[in-house]
């Protein structure tokens, strides 16, 4: 006889997991520079977009404080998916501090009568804030209790904050002699 062939044939399916690995892509916004408004300011970042090749609900969220010092503050934004894929990118936020001290109690003094016939010490209080630093020290040349000769005197006086920023003002004082000789 002839040989008898047997064929088997058979067909299954076996499951194959589908993952989603790929994480999302993040655009994070651009880096910002503001001036300062106060030892911390309020500063409006903008906002990143994510998308994924998979999930079409994304998370995207960031290390932000409320408010930013002076200098440069480093923001990292996340992007995470439904499968727990994530993505980071950063954004620099500096906040800068050009603006100067300003001065109080540059008021000319006028007159102030001599004690002697050389002229007369002259007492008087000048201040500076920064709106950074609050009260900053504030340097006069003459200084107050100073001798000042007759007639108009200059005073310069200048405060610097810790930015390095100089506020500076004048003003004068002005010694007169008014009092009579008297006679013994």
């Amino acid at each position: 006889g002839s040989p008898v062939v047997v064929r088997n044939t058979g067909s299954g399916s076996v499951p194959v997991p589908v993952q989603d690995t790929s994480p999302p892509d993040l655009t994070v916004p651009g880096p910002v520079t503001v001036e300062a408004i106060g030892p911390q300011t309020t500063v409006t970042i903008g906002i990143a977009t994510a998308t994924d090749i998979v999930d079409t609900d994304v998370t995207v969220t960031n290390d932000a404080p409320t408010t930013f010092p002076v200098g440069t503050t480093t923001v990292t934004w996340k992007a995470t998916d439904d499968n727990a894929n994530f993505s980071e990118k950063t954004q620099d936020v500096t906040v800068v501090d050009s603006t100067t001290p300003v001065l109080s109690g540059l008021s000319d003094i006028s007159p102030l009568e001599a004690t002697s016939t050389d002229g007369a010490v002259a007492n008087f209080t000048v201040t500076a804030s920064d709106l950074v630093d609050g009260a900053v020290g504030v340097s006069c040349t003459p200084s107050s209790g100073s001798f000042f000769g007759l007639g108009v005197n200059n005073v310069n006086c200048s405060a610097a904050d810790v930015a390095g920023n100089t506020g500076s003002g004048s003003f004068t004082v002005t010694v007169q002699d008014t009092t009579p000789p008297v006679f013994t």
